[in-house]
Order: C-alpha cells, then structure tokens, then sequence
C-alpha cells in the first residue's frame, strides 16, 4: 500500500505518511505562486523546470519499511541495510538521516548527497537494544532545506531470555505470486532452565509459520526446527513479524518479501540476420538466443519461416524455456538463384509482445572464375634447354620474371592475371651455359571484365 500526504498548499507540510506504511511517497507539487520549497524560489514563467510555474514531482521511497530486527540480546547488535530511492521525477539532496529513538545508529551517508530520479542511497543501520523492551521508532529523512520528516519505521525487540531463533530476521526477496517459499528456523534454549513456549505466531499479509508445536516446553540446550513461509497473493512489498510467546519476554522474528507478478517474458537476442552476399553453393548460418526473462516458463507454440532459401535448426515448436532458460535458434542461408532473397521466422509464444519476427535477408552470387592467359611460341632454332617468361603492365616495360626456373616447353599459363587489366608478354631463351638471349618480340593481351 502506498501511502502520499496532501498537496503542499504553503512553503510547509506534516505527517508526510503514516509509519506502518510499507513504502513512503513524499509528493511536493507547486502552484503559480512564490513558494519557497526545498531550496526553490519559483515564480510563474520559471525557466529550466518545463511548464511555467512547475515544479517536477519529489518523491522518495524507503525500503523496506518497516525495518525490524526481531529479536536481539541485550548487548548484542544486528545490522541490516536500509535503501532510500529517488522515485519522483526531480533530484533532491539527502542531508541527514537518523533515528527518532534510541537503540538504533545509522551510518553510510555521504551529506551532503544529491539523488537524481532512479539513484539511491544505501545506508547500514544497526540495533543494539540496552533493555529487554520493544522498540518503535521513526525513521527521519531531511531533504533540501527541510528539517527531519518522518520516512519510515524502525523496530526490534531486547531480550534478556536466552532464547534465540536463528535466523532473526528473514528476507524472502522476491517472490512470484501464487508460488509460496519456505525458510528453516532454528529455535534453541541457550539458558541453564527450561523455557515454556505458549505460543508461536505470524503477522504480515502471505506469511506464516509450520512445524512448531505450542505449548511446549525447552529444556536448557534443547533446540526445536520449523519452518516460515511466504505465500504472496498479490504483487506489492510485505512485511511481518513471528512472535514466540514465553513467560517472560517474547522472541521476535522480522519477516519481509516481495510478491511479484508471475508472467513468462521472451526476448530475442536479434530481431534481423543478414547474410550478405553468398555465393551459390555455399551454405553460411546465424545464430539467435532466445531467452526468458520472466517469472512462469514461456511455451513457444509454433516457429514458422517464410523464405526457400533459408532453413531452421536448434528450436521447434512445443518447446518449453524455463524463467532464466535460453536456447538457441539457428538458421541457414542457402541460395540456389541470384539476386536478394528475404525471409522471416516468426516465433509465436503465451509471453508478451508475441509474436517475435526475425526478418532474414541475404544475397545469391554466381561462382567468379578465374582467368588466365594462355601463351606459345615456336621453338629456338639454337641449342636452348629452356625459356623465360617475362610480363609488365606497361608496353617496353620494365618486365617482371613469372617463371623462375627456365621451362623447356613452347608454352606457359599465366593465371594471376586480373579482370579488365592489359598485360604485355616477351620470352627468353637460355642455353646450356646459362646464358640468356634478348627479349621476343612483345605481345599484349586485355583481360575481359567479368
């Protein structure tokens, strides 16, 4: 339940929410007067806070609230952390943060600290109880210029009683509705008498307790296991409290969970593959995560794809994915005729936002061939034990040896040629000597464009 206090009709407000509430709002709106709020002197047609005259929304929440500690020994501690959040719309500055009462400290704020909307503060708070009483205090928050306002609740239980439960305070987390969770509780009688429980009890909306029988008796070292549940029925942050019942102090244990609404959610890691260009013949392939990210496992009813050229691997229809569970989707390119070829998967769910599309594009390109230059001359009338290719790309060169060994045959392929380039092509002979006669005379050849 969210509790906000009036609109602030003056430069002051009180009571800014009741201390049981389990998250605090703190609202301020402005009206087209001078108001002189939070640090604020705003007059109609202000520049820099949007619409003349506006102040955005300051809001703060608490969590959780209340804060309790159970049941702690006299001269004993407990810590636990406290979050205080920006959830309004306009930043404001956290000055100060304390307890109304004694028997708490609180500590990790960095005053002065600016929240902007969404940043929050983490602060440590510690309990440490000097008499066996139970401990109601406020927790109070000063934001901007305004003194201490009460933002949330405190409390904890002193014991002198050497009865304990371990643990003291059980937080549940999140929890989805309509999946109850459990948590083991250990409860010793640490004393040299016996201890006779009454009775055992919970509090707090979806809680309650199992496997302790009252009334019972303990003797001194004896120990006794049950259990605590949290069954949320709706979403939204609880909190409660179980009360062990003695004849003389009780033993508390603080309780706290958060229902969250059970809904699968899947999301595609891409929503488009494209291939390119692939040549015909070749078959590259892609990959997509599917993933769920909600609560309650995602049925995927049916995968269906649009596209000859494209085939699916990895999910099919009917496949079940666990809340956090992923699989993996594969799809193939496989061109068989030139030119573009889209497709789609599409990807049909009971989660949200279904269906998923997935559009597929690629491209078909024929095989290039490769080109070469096929050369003859007629023998040498000399006695020669074979021939020197040379070619350059300019006429009358400079030349560039292609063969490095001197071939004995009238021929030679040359095929590190290039489309649309002109080559230019003379021959050597060389005898039994080594000795190499003079360049041919010289021939070109123009490389046709593909």
């Amino acid at each position: 339940m969210e509790h906000r206090h009036p609109i602030l009709e003056g430069a002051y407000a009180r009571d800014f929410f009741h201390p049981a509430a389990k998250r605090t709002t703190i609202a301020v709106r402005n009206f087209s007067v001078l108001l002189a709020i939070f640090g604020l002197v705003v007059m109609s047609g202000c520049v820099g806070l949007g619409k003349p005259g506006i102040i955005p929304s300051i809001a703060m929440e608490v969590t959780p609230n209340p804060l309790d500690f159970g049941t702690v020994m006299v001269g004993s501690s407990a810590t636990q952390s406290v979050t205080v959040s920006n959830s309004g719309a306009a930043k404001f500055t956290l000055s100060k943060v304390s307890a109304s009462g004694t028997g708490f400290t609180i500590s990790g704020l960095s005053a002065p600290e600016v929240l902007s909307p969404g940043q929050s503060a983490q602060l440590t708070v510690v309990f440490k109880p000097t008499s066996a009483a139970q401990e109601n205090v406020n927790l109070l928050v000063a934001i901007n210029a305004q003194g201490p306002q009460t933002a949330g609740s405190l409390k904890g239980t002193g014991s002198t009683s050497l009865l304990s439960v371990t643990p003291s305070v059980i937080g549940f987390g999140n929890v989805s509705v309509g999946s109850p969770v459990t948590q083991p509780l250990r409860l010793t009688n640490g004393g040299s008498a016996s201890v006779a429980i009454k009775s055992a009890s919970a509090t707090g909306s979806g809680f309650s307790i199992s496997g302790l029988t009252t009334p019972q008796t303990l003797t001194p070292g004896e120990s006794v296991n049950f259990m605590a549940e949290f069954n949320p029925k709706v979403a939204g942050s609880d909190a409660g409290t179980i009360s062990i019942v003695t004849a003389s102090s009780p033993v508390n244990v603080g309780l706290n969970g958060v229902g969250v609404s059970s809904a699968p959610q899947l999301v595609a890691s891409s929503t488009s593959l494209s291939f390119g260009n692939v040549t015909i013949g070749s078959s590259p392939s892609l990959q997509v995560t599917l993933k769920n990210t909600g609560t309650a496992s995602t049925d995927i009813s049916n995968v269906s794809l649009t596209g000859s050229s494209y085939t699916l691997g990895g999910v099919t229809s009917k496949v079940v994915l666990a809340p956090d569970q992923s699989a993996i989707l594969t799809v193939e390119f496989d061109p068989k005729t030139t030119g573009s070829l889209p497709g789609t998967v599409t990807i049909s769910s009971n989660a949200a936002g279904s269906p998923i599309v997935i559009q597929l594009s690629g491209s078909g390109t024929q095989k290039s061939q490769q080109q070469s230059v096929a050369l003859n001359w007629d023998k040498s009338s000399a006695q020669v034990v074979g021939y020197f290719v040379y070619r350059s790309s300019k006429s009358s060169g400079p030349y560039a040896k292609l063969n490095s060994h001197a071939n004995p045959d009238t021929s030679y392929t040359d095929s590190s040629v290039a489309s649309g380039q002109m080559y230019f092509y003379v021959v050597t002979s060389v005898n039994s000597e080594n000795i190499e006669s003079s360049f041919s005379n010289e021939i070109s050849v123009t490389i046709p464009s593909q």
